[in-house]
């Protein structure tokens, strides 16, 4: 059996440098030349969203971050999102010089669990600070992201890779075998590309899936396809004698799936299903819900209510 490394992949081969992600060409070359040619005083704030986690918002906000040699704050604004946190953590660091005089920057990520009254002031400390300081914003859900931030105080880009699959595609399998082939593990390229079609557009999940694997079996063989997550719960949900509800939210929570997968997952597989009797009144409940969600404390309570009424959809 191969040797296993004993850190996580994931964080391991990270990229630390623009160039060496895996990107568009288009946005490769915008934040290529932006981290190697327009400098610190060139940088806009930018806003990087994507509804599925895992396709580098993160990294390329940390990578921007290491290319520019700049004195960088990072914000977990998921766990650190008090007013506080703005007050004290990032007023603090805006407001005094830089090391090397260039301007500053502040990772916010996961945005998306800001308050609207911590977007309000943020908004403001953009502008208060505009001289001395930058923000590189992410989440995974921008209707959640008020509507002066999304629009003229920030350059956004659309991180929803799937109308870049044909493209990318080839290179995340690259960069999965190079990774493999670093660590001395053994793979074929069907399991290669079966891992990576079933995990696109999360990079992440496609590591991940790989390392575990691997910490089981000692290699990538032609067995190693990841679940399909949709079926699944889409039988768990309804494919015992009655629907059921409360397996459903347990399966979702395990599997780590976002509001936005789950959501998704229903409209594509369950309203054409032949047990849903009323597709119109299940499509118009899911928008409903799934809108809801985007302004949810607790998406989770979305999910559930929507199941629950999704029940009186089917036979």
């Amino acid at each position: 059996m191969a040797k296993i490394a004993s850190n996580i992949w994931v964080e391991k081969y990270r990229p630390k440098h623009v160039k060496d992600m895996v990107l568009p060409k288009d946005f490769m070359k915008f934040f290529k030349d932006l981290a190697e040619n327009c400098g610190e005083e060139g940088i806009p704030n930018v806003l990087l969203s994507s509804p599925t986690p895992g396709t580098g918002k993160t990294t390329l906000a940390k990578a921007m971050v290491a290319d520019l040699n700049a004195d960088h704050l990072y914000i977990n604004a998921s766990s650190e999102n008090s007013i506080d946190v703005l007050r004290s953590q990032i007023a603090g660091f805006a407001s005094t010089m830089s090391f090397n005089g260039g301007k500053k920057i502040v990772i916010l990520d996961e945005a998306d669990g800001l308050t609207p009254q911590f977007q309000k002031a943020l908004r403001a400390f953009i502008e208060e600070f505009d001289k001395s300081c930058r923000f590189i914003i992410t989440c995974n859900n921008i209707g959640k992201i008020i509507e002066p931030l999304r629009q003229g105080r920030t350059m956004v880009f659309d991180f929803d890779m799937g109308k870049y699959k044909k493209e990318l595609i080839p290179k995340i399998e690259a960069r999965l075998k190079g990774i493999l082939q670093h660590e001395g593990i053994e793979f074929t390229d069907n399991a290669i590309s079966a891992i990576v079609n079933k995990t696109f557009p999360s990079i992440r999940k496609a590591i991940s899936f790989s390392q575990q694997y691997v910490q089981i079996h000692g290699k990538i063989d032609d067995d190693a396809v990841p679940k399909d997550l949709n079926k699944e719960l889409i039988e768990t949900f309804i494919g015992g004698d009655k629907p059921n509800v409360t397996a459903t939210r347990a399966f979702i929570e395990n599997e780590g799936m976002s509001s936005t997968e789950v959501f998704h997952c229903l409209f594509t597989d369950f309203v054409p299903n032949e047990k849903c009797v009323k597709k119109a009144q299940a499509t118009i409940l899911l928008a409903e819900y799934e809108y809801r969600s985007m302004f949810s404390a607790d998406p989770a309570l979305q999910i559930a209510a929507c199941l629950i009424e999704l029940v009186g959809c089917m036979k």
